[in-house]
């Protein structure tokens, strides 16, 4: 009798090896009731780092650098008297995200986590018209920003689906906010490329840049909710929640 459960604990190992042996490099198993299933989920993220930088082609997971935003619509005329738009929208240093908070739980099926982002880069078109800080302002033209220290709050909340006797996470919530931090941002060709105006817009801008940006980070924000929401749900749907988080 001992033999025998010796002869199944060995299996049990060795099964358990070989099918941990074949996930692959960028996924990182966290055990759904480790006491410590927080600081597991907060590695296995952090792991995943540099392969959402350039892009995991196997799953058809895009690279996060750049991460393409594309056309948005900032502000409206009827928030503030003032139209912001940006085109062909970059943003540059996403992967380099630090999580400082996590906590993870199965059990409601939950994760909360507040991540740092030390510099981010955003490059594209702009398109703006009306009044900021009660001066008129209006031009369309490249623009480039720098910002440093935003911080994002992320909550996801899910279930477990079955398909075909299989489960597999369903994202039912992925929310984000974002706090602003400092930063710097160039508008060019404002009022027709006025150099001497330009600058002093410019100059205005950065020097209530937190104000300025939190008029503009929601709909930012937004914007990559959705992005992150779609790389999440790519990564998580090629993998069962057993693979992922087994007992």
């Amino acid at each position: 009798m001992e033999s025998r459960l010796i002869t199944a604990a060995i299996l049990v190992c060795f099964f358990g090896i070989t099918c941990a042996g074949t996930m692959p490099d960028y996924i990182k198993i966290c055990h759904r009731n480790d006491p410590e299933l927080s600081k597991c989920v907060k590695q296995s993220v952090h792991n995943l780092r540099p392969y959402l930088s350039k892009g995991i082609k196997e799953i058809n997971v895009p690279a996060l650098e750049p991460l393409y935003i594309g056309d948005l619509n900032i502000l409206e005329a009827s928030s503030g008297g003032i139209t912001v738009k940006a085109k062909k929208l970059n943003v540059y240093g996403a992967s380099n995200f630090e999580i400082t908070k996590m906590r993870a739980s199965t059990q409601n099926k939950r994760f909360d986590f507040e991540l740092i982002l030390p510099h981010l880069q955003g490059d594209g078109q702009y398109e703006i018209n009306g009044n900021i800080l009660a001066l008129p302002i209006k031009g369309s033209g490249p623009f480039v920003g720098n910002f440093t220290n935003f911080v994002a709050y992320v909550r996801v909340t899910y279930d477990v689906k079955s398909v075909n006797d299989i489960e597999y996470f369903d994202i039912k919530e992925f929310a984000l906010k974002i706090r602003t931090g400092k930063g710097k941002l160039r508008l060019d060709n404002l009022f027709n490329g006025d150099k001497v105006i330009g600058d002093v817009i410019n100059q205005t801008i950065n020097d209530n840049f937190e104000l300025f940006t939190n008029e503009v980070i929601a709909p930012i924000a937004r914007a990559l909710e959705i992005k992150f929401l779609a790389i999440t749900t790519k990564i998580l749907e090629n993998f069962t929640y057993n693979e992922l988080f087994p007992v």
